[in-house]
């Protein structure tokens, strides 16, 4: 999708480099400084019409990553635990908490390593588009026995986005300097943390693919 903020900047200084000319056509006293104005003009609407291109190329590798994820999900049966959603010029894949960690654990599970395999594959298909991991926690405050390892949840969740992060560059052997981990702790919670159900869906890990500007 285009997109419209820029076209209509391309369409509006269109007209505008038209409307010099005519009015440079008509016998004006200054045409060397119209003709200026003009190329002044072109250059800006050929920028803006390049960026559009630009826009356009990586919304479509986005789509197409979409469906290589989708697609490699499915085949290992988890693509209805595992949500995968594009948004702007991100792609994002949202790995729910019973299959990525136990309680208070920050060791990466066996039933997340499908999903992780399917990701390295999308990232070694795209090797321009960079990978963040977010951990994000439900509100309840660590147990003792685990407050020694992570005192809060902001370390909780940066923990086990590390743990995401440093299995899929050393068992996955994907490049290390693509990569960043994140922590959200309890603070952008996608459901109420006053209900158990609640708060199992705001335990989560998002693996988030973008493509930095160049």
């Amino acid at each position: 999708m285009r997109n419209p903020t820029s076209l209509a900047l391309v369409r509006n200084l269109t007209l505008l480099a038209v409307l010099v000319l005519a009015l440079g056509l008509g016998g004006c006293s200054s045409c060397k400084d119209q003709l200026l104005q003009i190329d002044q003009l072109n250059a800006q609407v050929a920028a803006l019409q390049q960026d559009v291109s630009d826009r356009e190329a990586v919304i479509s590798e986005r789509e197409q990553i979409a469906a290589e994820l989708t697609g490699s999900l499915k085949d290992c049966q988890t693509e209805n635990a595992v949500l995968v959603e594009q948004s702007e010029e991100v792609v994002m894949i949202t790995i729910p908490d019973q299959l990525g960690f136990a309680s208070g654990q920050v060791m990466v599970l066996d039933t997340m390593v499908p999903t992780l395999q399917a990701i390295a594959s999308a990232v070694r298909n795209h090797p321009d588009w960079d990978v963040y991991v977010e951990g994000y926690t439900d509100n309840k405050k660590i147990s003792e026995e685990y407050q020694e390892y992570w005192p809060t949840n902001w370390e909780l969740g940066a923990f086990r986005a590390a743990a995401v992060v440093r299995y899929m560059t050393n068992d996955l052997e994907l490049p290390a300097e693509r990569f960043a981990a994140v922590s959200y702790g309890p603070f952008r919670p996608v459901a109420g943390n006053d209900t158990p159900e609640g708060r199992k869906q705001n335990r989560m890990v998002r693996v988030v693919m973008h493509r930095p500007e160049m």
